[in-house]
């Protein structure tokens, strides 16, 4: 079980929250922007320096709101100096994207508890948030950075690949932008520029884990298996508590044929995290079917391929029920396996899994059980 697939199937889409999280900006950060952008704020009215210290505690779309309003007022109000009016344009578009933020923190909370149409429609207003604060200052690169995060979100991979690229020009110092884009990048399959945006990424934060994870995701795919290993043990280093991290170590470790660091691996993220499907399915996979007699476990490898199944809730993958077959074939329950196998046959259409399946039927036929060829 290659790691690279494992780590597609989890994190889709979009390799898990933390390539696609969003990114809000300190009050503090924008208030130094501001200056540089609209000179000092002695210039302006009293009405907006005001409204500009209040910046500092706004917090909510209410906040966000009054201040986006006032503004709005001003900027149309012919009476007042251009150098208000080109301020309060500034300050719409930071509190335009503010709100955004806050909007689509509001629609994950919303998700969670299953009001989905409420989700839906606070995520469109965002997206609304995050076009109106481009269109008032086409410099602000967070919001570059928000809308990009929305279109990879609705599927749109090539516009929030084009979106990440302006908020690399904007923000060259920004490493979510190159990350993000990275994860897009290595999606299409464009892995060689995918290892490029996860470089930058490590330049600029050498403490990313998962910036290595990521690297060697595209390592792996272009068959630079030992420089992946590398990586994945780098990530490990850096986020010794991630049980992602270990997994993948384990993963790659096992795709490898270096069973004694995959076993070690294994045991780590079960430790931390018992309840793991993905690690549970995969070390189970690994008891059952290891060349090495020393790591080959049937009993073993069958308790552990069921506490998977369990947590599928009854609706076991064919991969999951696959593993649990060679489980079986292994403890010596040929027509456990057999059954299990016919099950996972009946919920995949994938023609290389049913192949493979088909072929370790074949064996549980004949009372064999499935050890994988040595790398």
């Amino acid at each position: 079980m290659s790691p690279s697939s494992n780590t597609l199937r989890k994190n889709s889409p979009m390799f898990g929250l933390l390539l696609l999280a969003m990114t809000s900006g300190s009050a503090c950060a924008w208030q130094y922007d501001q200056r540089s952008q609209a000179g000092d704020l002695v210039a302006v009215s009293p009405d907006l320096q005001n409204l500009y210290r209040k910046t500092d505690h706004a917090e909510s779309v209410a906040d966000y709101s009054m201040i986006y309003d006032h503004c709005r007022n001003v900027s149309g109000d012919r009476t007042r100096s251009p150098e208000d009016r080109q301020y309060a344009r500034t300050l719409m578009s930071w509190a335009a994207n503010r709100r955004g933020e806050a909007r689509s923190d509001q629609a994950g909370e919303m998700v969670r508890l299953q009001e989905l149409d409420k989700a839906a429609e606070l995520d469109s207003l965002a997206l609304q948030d995050f076009e109106t604060a481009i269109q008032l200052d086409g410099t602000r690169w967070r919001a570059h950075h928000n809308l990009a995060i929305h279109r990879a979100l609705q599927g749109d991979n090539a516009a929030a690949i084009q979106g990440f690229n302006r908020v690399v020009a904007l923000k060259p110092d920004f490493p979510d932008a190159y990350f993000n884009r990275g994860e897009l990048l290595f999606r299409a399959g464009n892995f060689k520029d995918s290892i490029a945006d996860y470089n930058k990424v490590i330049e600029l934060k050498p403490e990313d884990s998962a910036a290595f994870s990521g690297r060697a995701h595209a390592l792996y795919a272009t068959g630079k298996t030992e420089e992946a290993l590398a990586d994945y043990a780098k990530a490990t280093q850096l986020s010794p508590q991630s049980v992602d991290a270990l997994t993948e170590y384990a993963d790659t470790c096992q795709a490898l044929g270096k069973w004694k660091e995959a076993a070690t691996a294994y045991q780590q993220a079960m430790q931390l995290d018992g309840q793991n499907a993905r690690v549970l399915q995969n070390a189970a996979w690994m008891m059952a079917t290891c060349p090495d007699d020393f790591y080959r476990n049937g009993k073993s490898a069958l308790s552990t391929a069921q506490k998977a199944v369990q947590l599928a809730s009854g609706v076991a993958s064919a991969q999951t029920l696959d593993v649990l077959a060679a489980a079986q074939a292994a403890s010596g329950d040929f027509a456990s396996a057999q059954r299990s196998v016919a099950e996972a046959l009946r919920s995949t259409t994938d023609p290389s899994l049913r192949n493979e399946l088909i072929m370790r039927s074949k064996l549980y036929e004949r009372k064999r059980s499935y050890v994988q060829p040595k790398p």
